[in-house]
């Protein structure tokens, strides 16, 4: 079976996503979609709006099979996210990676990352990572391509860029971004808006955003997530529980920001005057909030792996499911979780903690043990 896999966070799924997903098919010719998805935190540095279970749910929309991104993935920058999306899809034999870009141009994009790859590996690029200066800055002082200033084409590269360093025989394919942007906070489509936009017209109760999304989805926009009063004292306890020398170990804290994070806690009075109060020159907001969320799930530079040993499948349609099956015969060493138990549990323990952690934040129940793979009926 011919598969295509997209590396993807639907927070929340749309009718943009449902584009992609439908065009990814046609364009690739595959027998199955496959949506490697962020768990229950997204690369933006926050708890997702909706839980995975719901997620991977309104998924089923577009995609014939969802499986989980690690969550070191999904909390880590471009790179890291890119590299463990595409290492899930060559465990998951993906045949072909689609991703959307505001280029649209697979040449140009395959260009970029080779150019990227090459300069990474000089002398320069390693004095200049040692003396502080950021990735972004170095690059753009060797690279002059205003391709590398669009969020989804970088996202994208990133992903080129993986494939080949991996050698990965995955082919991969772009489909060109159309009507809105990334962050765009407006609905000015009628069909169509970004997740930044659906997001914020659910905080206002803006019912706008049901045009956004497929209709049969809508009855799962319920109990949406974004209490920043209870993120904030949630990041205050576990802050105040660890000395600087805990909070060093923490996944992407770097250069003394442990001690910035322990005493600018100690006077914010919010989520947002928290952000305000640790944003730095050198860190992006996006940066500081992965970080933060690495602070309260406890994840630590020792737990940082790109081994992937087990696929933890979410939901599926019978397209999927007959996809798994074939799979179990071409690869029967692969291990496909669909029901986690005590015995498999231990190769998603971060998934499941992140779970617990998720479900304290916004009060819910559902967790990795009493939530079963959703099968989609016919």
């Amino acid at each position: 079976m011919k598969s295509v896999a997209l590396i993807t966070e639907y927070n929340p799924f749309h009718n943009g996503h449902l584009y992609h997903a439908q065009t990814a098919k046609k364009l690739t010719q595959a027998d199955v979609s496959i949506a490697i998805m962020s768990g229950n935190f997204v690369m933006r540095g926050m708890p997702a709006m909706f839980n995975k279970f719901q997620r991977a749910r309104m998924a089923l929309a577009g995609v014939d099979l969802v499986v989980e991104l690690p969550l070191i993935g999904a909390l880590s920058a471009s790179d890291y996210f890119a590299r463990m999306g595409v290492r899930l899809a060559d465990y998951l034999a993906a045949d072909a990676l689609c991703f959307g870009s505001e280029s649209g141009d697979i040449d140009a994009l395959q260009q970029i990352a080779t150019q990227l790859l090459t300069l990474e590996d000089t002398p320069s690029f390693q004095r200049a990572i040692k003396q502080g200066k950021s990735y972004a800055r170095i690059v753009s002082e060797h690279l002059d391509d205003s391709v590398l200033r669009e969020p989804n084409n970088i996202l994208g590269i990133a992903y080129l860029k993986q494939l080949q360093a991996l050698n990965s025989n995955i082919t991969p394919y772009t489909i060109q971004r159309h009507e809105t942007h990334h962050h765009e906070q407006q609905m000015n489509h009628t069909s169509l808006a970004s997740g930044s936009a659906i997001r914020q017209a659910l905080v206002d109760g803006n019912p706008a955003w049901q045009q956004m999304v497929p209709k049969a989805n809508r009855p799962l926009f319920d109990q949406p997530f974004n209490d920043q009063a209870r993120l904030f004292d949630s990041l205050r306890l576990t802050v105040f529980q660890q000395d600087a020398a805990a909070l060093r170990e923490i996944y992407t804290m770097t250069e003394g920001f442990e001690h910035r994070l322990i005493k600018v806690m100690q006077t914010a009075t919010s989520y947002d005057d928290l952000m305000q109060k640790l944003k730095t020159k050198r860190y992006t907001y996006t940066h500081i909030q992965r970080l933060l969320m690495n602070v309260l799930l406890n994840i630590k530079y020792q737990d940082v792996t790109d081994d992937i040993q087990v696929a933890r499948v979410l939901a599926m349609n019978s397209q999927g499911q007959a996809y798994l099956k074939w799979l179990k015969q071409v690869a029967p060493e692969r291990q496909m979780i669909t029901n986690v138990n005590q015995n498999n549990a231990a190769f998603i323990q971060n998934e499941i903690k992140a779970t617990r952690i998720y479900n304290v934040l916004t009060q819910q129940s559902q967790n990795d043990f009493n939530t079963p793979v959703y099968i989609q009926s016919k």
